[in-house]
């Protein structure tokens, strides 16, 4: 009787040990998936992220100084962008817009003394602003930036200030539309502001 009593203890003490075995191997096994889980997760959310963008811009712009209206005026603008995508939030961007357009704005000259002279015009002729802007993003989609750039004309070249607000509407393929508007503060002498929409693809 004893000794049944022994083998059927350890009988209930092996499988109690097999079933504790298999369990622990398939928490194991159970652990090691999910891990593979987000580590795939991951790795493609990396290769969905793609870094680099290339626009097309098509816009106009408004220089309410612009003569002889009296109204302001508006010329096409055309531009080629690159902005390269730190993160989902920060960005780097190489902006380059020209006017198609020969106008002349009215400014003030300053005295020789630094104070304010007299009107005078600036003759400007397709100009070009070439501007290195950072670009943070509040909301998805959203995009503000901002940043130095400087104006090519054969006349009078200009530092710029630049501003950029835009709206990202993502299309098949990696392409965007990004309607956006523009200021332009052209050193103190006279503003633009330019609205217009860019055709982009990101890779």
């Amino acid at each position: 009787m004893k000794v049944t009593s022994y083998v059927v203890g350890l009988l209930v003490l092996f499988f109690a040990n097999q079933s504790f075995a298999q369990s622990h191997f398939d928490s194991e096994v159970n652990e090691s998936n999910h891990i593979s889980s987000k580590a795939t997760i991951h790795h493609q959310e990396e290769e969905d992220f793609k870094r680099h963008k290339v626009s097309v811009y098509m816009g106009y712009t408004y220089i309410p100084q612009a003569i002889p209206s009296q109204e302001g005026l508006l010329v096409p603008t055309f531009g080629l962008d690159y902005v390269y995508q730190f993160s989902e939030k920060w960005s780097i961007g190489l902006i380059n817009d020209i006017e198609i357009a020969q106008y002349m704005v009215e400014v003030k000259n300053s005295g020789s003394h630094g104070e304010h002279g007299h009107l005078e015009t600036l003759d400007r002729e397709y100009a070009y602003v070439g501007s290195l802007v950072v670009f943070y993003s509040p909301w998805e989609s959203w995009k503000i930036g901002v940043g130095p750039g400087f104006e090519i004309e054969k006349n009078k070249n200009l530092f710029v200030g630049k501003f950029i607000f835009e709206k990202e509407f993502k299309l098949h393929d990696g392409w965007e539309l990004s309607p956006n508007f523009q200021y332009d503060m052209k050193e103190k002498l006279y503003d633009t502001w330019t609205f217009g929409v860019s055709i982009g693809k990101r890779f």
